[in-house]
């Protein structure tokens, strides 16, 4: 998994925990204070009967009564005072005496109501989906007897369930609506990122790629200035020599922000596409390479259909230099170079060939990765950087063409683009 997304499952995990804790301890609290607020009502209720109770006891004549006579007595106020809901406890035996709860008392003990408990302290006893809130106080009168109140409060725990609902509901949107929103925030960071990082990249290899343009052109300049600082040369000589001077700095000027556009540095406004003729193209690269290739003793051939295509002329001229340069470094002296372009099945196709050493199998897949070299020490001595098939690949793409390499050691290698 992606960073980015286990960084959205861990915001996301902390934002659960976060709902869940925060609505556990509403739950809990609201639960807790209407428990509360139940207990005060009906310890309210038990100490006022209490009282009623003590205020309408007559003792002495309790005392002069039969058994019998008691206990007509103590059910009469007990039913006057009290009534539904309570149950009138002896203390000694802890049977019921009087009992208007609807349930049973089986065992008094298990409820841990002490003499010391008061009408705030209450137990909940769950009989079914029923909640029971049991509390207890010693009476003074009668004397030896409790009174114990059992009061339904399944209300309260419904509206406790019918809140963790609405919780539910409302922690939900409000985990979906965070969770989209978080996934989206990361999703556009992480894609701004990747986009800083490969206009890094870019920026890095416009270094490389500006390099290794400028390698030919200020050659050439060089070469001539050094010509007409050292060598009496005649007028039209002169001539031609400074006008190769100028053509090769506006190149190196063009190529500048050709390249910049190129990758993704400036808007397109820096690419002009127009409908250029290829033979004048050729015969453009030819004038670049012909001292070249008569220096380096290779036959270069040419075979250039006439026909016209929208193309940036800098551009291509570049790409076009690019192969040709790469096959003259592949070839040995008395090798051959051929530029064919021509037309195939409605296709403009542009080749370069070379019965150089070829590139072996395994490195086919690289060589139009940036600054990759099949041949590392003879590219460093030939000035080499690995970046003339990676540049020549996108000025393909920018013209809706696209780049392959066929070869085979030792007898050559194609180079052929196809828009």
């Amino acid at each position: 998994m992606k960073l980015w997304k286990q960084t959205v499952a861990l915001m996301l995990a902390t934002l659960l925990c976060s709902l869940l804790l925060v609505g556990g301890l509403s739950l809990y609290i609201t639960g807790k204070r209407g428990l509360e607020n139940a207990a005060e009502t009906f310890g309210r209720q038990m100490e006022a009967s209490a009282s009623l109770m003590k205020e309408f006891w007559d003792a002495s004549q309790y005392g002069q009564m039969s058994e019998t006579g008691k206990r007509a007595y103590r059910e009469f106020q007990f039913r006057l005072c009290f009534g539904e809901g309570y149950a009138l406890i002896r203390r000694e035996t802890g049977e019921a005496e009087e009992n208007y709860t609807g349930y049973q008392v089986v065992d008094l003990d298990a409820l841990e109501l002490t003499e010391k408990s008061g009408a705030d302290d209450y137990r909940l006893q769950f009989l079914g989906r029923k909640a029971l809130l049991l509390q207890q106080i010693y009476l003074d009168q009668p004397e030896g007897y409790l009174l114990l109140s059992v009061r339904d409060i399944s209300d309260i725990f419904r509206e406790l369930r019918r809140t963790a609902v609405m919780f539910l509901g409302i922690y939900s949107s409000i985990f979906l609506a965070a969770g989209f929103f978080i996934y989206r925030m990361m999703r556009k960071t992480v894609r701004r990122m990747e986009t800083l990082q490969e206009v890094a990249g870019k920026q890095e290899m416009l270094l490389g790629a500006l390099a290794h343009e400028m390698k030919t052109p200020l050659t050439s300049i060089i070469g001539y200035s050094d010509t007409l600082r050292c060598v009496k040369l005649e007028e039209e000589q002169k001539a031609q020599a400074l006008e190769h001077i100028s053509r090769e700095g506006r190149r190196l000027e063009a190529l500048s922000g050709k390249l910049m556009e190129l990758l993704g540095l400036h808007q397109n406004q820096a690419v002009h596409m127009i409908n250029y003729p290829v033979r004048d193209l050729v015969n453009r690269v030819k004038a670049l390479e012909k001292e070249r290739a008569q220096r380096q003793e290779i036959q270069f051939i040419t075979e250039c259909e006439d026909f016209s295509m929208k193309m940036d002329p800098e551009l291509m001229e570049s790409l076009l230099v690019n192969l040709i340069d790469n096959a003259f470094h592949a070839v040995e002296r008395g090798g051959t170079v051929k530029l064919k372009i021509y037309r195939e099945k409605g296709r403009k196709v542009f080749q370069v060939e070379d019965n150089g050493g070829g590139i072996p199998k395994k490195d086919l897949e690289k060589v139009t990765e940036a600054f990759y070299m099949v041949d590392k020490s003879r590219s460093r001595r030939s000035g080499g950087a690995g970046l003339g098939l990676a540049l020549c690949v996108s000025i393909a793409a920018l013209h809706k063409g696209k780049l392959t390499v066929s070869s085979e050691e030792g007898k050559g290698t194609e180079v052929t683009v196809r828009f």
